[in-house]
């Protein structure tokens, strides 16, 4: 498994030189986008799909996206990738199984937030000080959109305090990325 990352702080999404690398696809979703860092976000994350993708099967790659909104790769070369983005940073993880990445800048939250979404062993772990609300929830993300059914699967109805979930008979790990900035938390998950 490889996860690209890079910083879209200098992105300028009003710079249309962008768009003879992005799907048509893209440039109508960055058009709609109203926050300036919402457009480089979404920008970056094509961007770095196609460098990942172009980088590991070597050629250019058209994706599609299923019913319930997650990335495939029209002609799959044995790849899977997904894509995540926060603040400065977008993220692709590409792997020979079922992928998904997460990555959150870490803010102040509110921990109802945490009650909401959590399990009750999550909360208290996040209450205690074990864990960050940031680390359990791209965990939680990145699950999801491994097993391709997105917020489908309530983030209650299971938990990631260890480094795996069994999901539906199958096992999902968990990989942890450090970028040079502390401030940003970022998880893949994968299909063992």
């Amino acid at each position: 498994m490889k996860v690209y990352a890079m910083n879209i702080s200098s992105i300028n999404p009003d710079d249309e030189k962008w768009y003879k690398y992005l799907s048509q696809r893209r440039i109508e979703k960055v058009e709609r986008i109203k926050k300036s860092i919402q457009k480089s976000q979404s920008i970056g994350a094509e961007l770095l799909l196609n460098y990942a993708v172009n980088h590991d099967i070597k050629k250019s790659a058209e994706w599609e996206l299923d019913t319930n909104g997650k990335l495939y790769l029209k002609e799959n070369n044995g790849l899977y990738v997904n894509l995540s983005h926060s603040g400065n940073y977008a993220v692709c993880a590409v792997h020979t199984k079922p992928v998904g990445v997460d990555i959150q800048q870490c803010r102040k939250c509110d921990s109802k937030l945490a009650e909401r979404f959590f399990t009750p062993s999550e909360t208290t772990a996040i209450n205690c000080g074990s864990v960050s609300f940031f680390e359990i929830w791209t965990k939680k993300e990145s699950f999801v959109k491994a097993v391709g059914r997105g917020l489908t699967i309530p983030l209650n109805s299971f938990s990631v305090l260890k480094d795996a979930v069994e999901y539906e008979g199958k096992t999902y790990r968990f990989k942890e990325y450090k970028l040079k900035n502390d401030n940003y938390k970022l998880f893949s998950c994968f299909l063992d």
